[in-house]
């Protein structure tokens, strides 16, 4: 046999073996035998005597920087600013940094660059700054070292950095993603998360040695800023339970939770803080819930050191999950940041200390925070203003004392205060917090400014409506305000899809109603006449996705093509007219692997209505709701899964597969899966 044809004998028994089970399993192990795992920092700016082309979204004309139209879909992100204030003779100050930085709920009116600008030329001898704000939202390292390079052709005298809360997200290498791999294999996810943050922590000190090194070649001072999180406040969404165990970890975990909310329910806190200490062990740290159980047994039994450290935990828990959560900074990212500034001699804004002291102790909260990371405008000065003391002194001022850089600095009318609370509450319930804290934010609006109440009628309208925001009137009286424009953008399908949103929604109509303002009756009509129907599809996103991350196929890696319950039990909303017997067709199943049948049971508001068996292969199942169970209105349909009895041994290899093909895995068990879910009015029986 010829060797022409000896090759297309190998090329077929290849493709044979590449389109078996482990076929991309193999390709992806070549691949990586002749890829390169560079980890050396990206090195520093050049910079040049001629000012850069571009700087951000601004381009350069003759001796100006104007917004570039081409990039109008990004202005957003950015300073609100036609061109940057680039006054000749006078010294600069670039910001870098996140949403935190660019003031978020509270952007374009104020930012953190804004009102530190205004700190830094409140003092005589620095009235020739000009700040520059180049702060992105939404920014990764990626976009922070571009704009690094950028800015540092504009020979800056000082660089302001307030980032890290974006810093999770870091673009991993093959050789990282089979490291992972081989870590989730030998120490299940405990391990395979320990290394990711170890990862996240090798990148915050490559960015922060660019730094140092840019700052060096264009002669500018550094001030670091380390971010804080709201761990006061701050609950992940319930979907975030745990990662997969091995053995029989998972089931007892189950138990173990079950016990330790019991206790706590029935006063035995003693109890409690020991079965909440053995949960903590038992998952390694991967769970938030085990981590916030202990804090609550922790404060009960007068433990403060043991609360905080707890609700450390239960924050830092999900960076290594692989799955979809709200921004924050890891703690070892912070002790990172404390070293790195030592080590190059930044001068440091330290948040969460600065914080602590301004509550005398205390943990921060939301007095300095409106959500998880982004800053209430008590917050924003206190951080401005200790930036600006660190900053004056290298641009050869006296440290000014804080206190009085604060009382310098401009307030925000009630309008945009109250504009920033409305916002916070809308982000808040979207990543699941209770309605406590969005009634917080809500009544806190109306106080500041009860002309605030028309927004939040609009936000009823417009949200409560099944056409897209952009149609609605209601949605264009609210987006001619900035910072409504700025955050709920039309074509930004994340920020203004239709959610199944009540919690907020009735917060709202409460909170208007506590304020003179009385509109249930005409919200419940508008819900009716939107959203209830003869047939409804009770898996769209209107009807069972409370958050962002609930959303059917949000995921980081490979999503799925029906519904995964992550806790034990999943609600469903379902708005009828008039309360008539309803049939609900479900196609579901219990996940593989699995022994034998188990009882799923339904409730609607809270009666029960039906129990079924289920068991590991896709069933489909039609059940009646009695009318006399359902209201007019909004009904929650919920389903009690059974507690998995399974090994989740199977889907740790899965995982690790996963990582080895360079996909995300799937980390967190499932309860129940569900393919499709519609409710239809019974037909009428016409009498004979």
């Amino acid at each position: 046999m010829s060797t022409h044809d000896l090759n297309r004998v190998y090329t077929r028994r290849l493709s044979e073996l590449l389109s078996g089970e482990n076929g991309t399993l193999a390709l992806a192990l070549l691949q990586k035998l002749g890829t390169a795992d560079p980890a050396d920092p990206p090195a520093p700016a050049q910079v040049s005597a001629t000012e850069p082309d571009a700087v951000g979204v601004w381009r350069r004309e003759g001796q100006e920087y104007v917004r570039d139209a081409a990039r109008r879909d990004e202005w957003r992100y950015w300073a609100d600013l036609d061109r940057l204030p680039l006054t000749p003779g006078h010294r600069r100050t670039v910001v870098l940094g996140e949403s935190a930085a660019r003031g978020y709920f509270y952007d374009p009116a104020f930012s953190f660059a804004g009102v530190l600008g205004e700190m830094l030329t409140s003092v005589a001898s620095l009235a020739d700054v000009d700040v520059l704000d180049l702060a992105r939202t939404n920014a990764n390292f990626g976009d922070l070292e571009q704009v690094l390079g950028e800015a540092a052709g504009l020979r800056p005298d000082a660089l302001v950095v307030y980032a890290g809360n974006n810093w999770n997200n870091i673009d991993l290498t093959p050789h990282q993603m089979q490291c992972l791999a081989e870590a989730l294999r030998a120490g299940g996810y405990p391990a395979a998360g320990r290394l990711f943050q170890t990862y996240v922590v090798e990148r915050s000190g490559r960015f922060l040695d660019l730094l140092a090194a840019t700052a060096g070649e264009c002669g500018a001072a550094v001030t670091l800023v380390v971010p804080e999180f709201n761990v006061a406040d701050w609950e992940d969404e319930r979907s975030l339970v745990r990662a997969a165990l091995p053995g029989d970890d998972g089931a007892r975990w189950q138990e173990l939770r079950a016990r330790t909310l019991d206790a706590l329910a029935a006063g035995r806190h003693t109890e409690a803080l020991g079965l909440a200490r053995e949960l903590t062990v038992l998952d390694g740290g991967t769970s938030p819930v085990s981590g916030r159980l202990l804090a609550r047994a922790a404060a009960a039994c007068g433990d403060e050191a043991s609360r905080e450290q707890a609700l450390v935990a239960a924050k830092d828990a999900v960076v290594g999950l692989f799955t979809i959560h709200s921004p924050r900074i890891l703690a070892v990212v912070q002790a990172e940041m404390r070293r790195k500034a030592r080590d190059h001699g930044f001068h440091l804004v330290d948040l969460p200390r600065l914080f602590r002291g301004a509550a005398d102790g205390a943990l921060p909260g939301r007095r300095f925070h409106l959500d998880y990371c982004h800053l209430s405008f008590e917050g924003l000065a206190l951080a401005a203003a200790a930036a600006a003391a660190a900053t004056a002194v290298p641009l050869g001022s006296a440290a000014p004392a804080p206190a009085e850089l604060v009382r310098s600095a401009s307030e925000p009318t009630p309008a945009q205060a109250a504009a920033a609370h409305l916002l916070a509450a809308v982000h808040n319930a979207h990543y699941g917090q209770p309605a406590e804290l969005l009634r917080h934010h809500l009544d806190r609006a109306l106080a500041l400014d009860p002309g605030i109440a028309p927004r939040i009628e609009d936000y009823l309208d417009y949200q409560t409506r099944t056409a897209p925001h952009w149609m609605c009137a209601s949605y264009e009286r609210s987006a001619v305000l900035p910072q409504f424009a700025r955050y709920l953008v039309a074509g930004d399908t994340r920020l203004t899809g239709k959610l199944a949103d009540h919690t907020l929604r009735e917060a709202m109509v409460e909170a208007l109603a506590a304020a003179g303002v009385d509109v249930r009756e005409q919200y419940e009509r508008l819900l009716i006449a939107e959203q209830a129907d003869d047939t409804m599809d009770l898996l769209a996103d209107q009807a069972q996705a409370t958050t962002f991350g609930e959303r059917l196929g949000a995921a980081i890696g490979s999503g799925a093509a029906y519904l995964l319950a992550r806790d034990l039990s999943s609600d469903f909303h379902l708005v009828v007219d008039e309360p008539a017997d309803t049939v609900l067709t479900l196609t579901w199943r219990l996940p593989r692997p699995r022994a034998g049948e188990a009882t799923v049971t339904l409730t609607v508001n809270g009666k029960p209505c039906a129990e079924q068996p289920l068991g590991g292969t896709w069933t489909k199942s039609t059940l009646t709701v009695p009318a006399g169970l359902l209201r007019r209105g909004r009904n929650v349909l919920s389903i009690a899964w059974p507690r998995s009895e399974a090994a989740e041994d199977e889907q740790i290899a899965a995982g690790a597969a996963a990582l080895e093909r360079g996909v995300l895995p799937r980390s967190l068990p499932a309860h129940g899966h569900v393919f499709a879910f519609t409710a239809r009015k019974a037909p009428v029986q016409q009498a004979s």
